[in-house]
């Protein structure tokens, strides 16, 4: 089957589930989380409800990246220069997502012997391994973020 005559379809879905992964990230992780540590009372609270956005990210993103995978098999089909490129960058984001829920979960196990955020870290050995994973964690949500405009950026000028 010719699926050339299907490129614009593809090419907008394609490009449709990178923004709203892309859009997601961006929105959530650097203009509402910390826009809730802020404004909210309690870093508590606030780890508390960003928790929550985030799952429900989670099953957006699971969704989005299952989607792109059925759809790379359509791309597949489809010929142009730079699709290993593309693929690899896929692959990279993607690990980005697989190994920021490993830590994720890490994160969540240390909340919940911690119980508070809202005093200072101290000498809190738990507070400080807190910290360390959730610098982890942030590093690969930004590469999430880094590997999405790079597919954008491939997809919209087609090295």
């Amino acid at each position: 089957m010719d699926y050339s005559i299907y490129e614009q379809h593809i090419d907008f879905v394609y490009t449709t589930l990178l923004m709203i992964w892309g859009g997601s990230c961006v929105g959530i992780g650097l203009v509402t989380i910390p826009f809730l540590f802020n404004y909210m009372e309690s870093p508590t609270e606030a780890s508390h409800l960003t928790s929550r956005i985030l799952k429900r990210q989670d099953m957006l993103i699971r969704v989005i990246a299952i989607c792109m995978l059925i759809l790379f098999y359509f791309k597949s089909k489809l010929t142009y220069s730079y699709q290993h490129i593309e693929w690899v960058t896929y692959v990279i984001v993607l690990h980005c997502y697989i190994f920021g829920k490993v830590v994720s979960k890490k994160l969540w196990e240390l909340r919940e012997k911690i119980k508070t955020f809202d005093t200072d870290v101290g000498g809190d050995p738990q507070r400080i391994k807190f910290s360390k994973w959730h610098l982890l964690g942030r590093t690969l949500y930004i590469g999430q973020i880094f590997g999405i405009v790079a597919l954008l950026y491939l997809h919209a000028f087609g090295l």
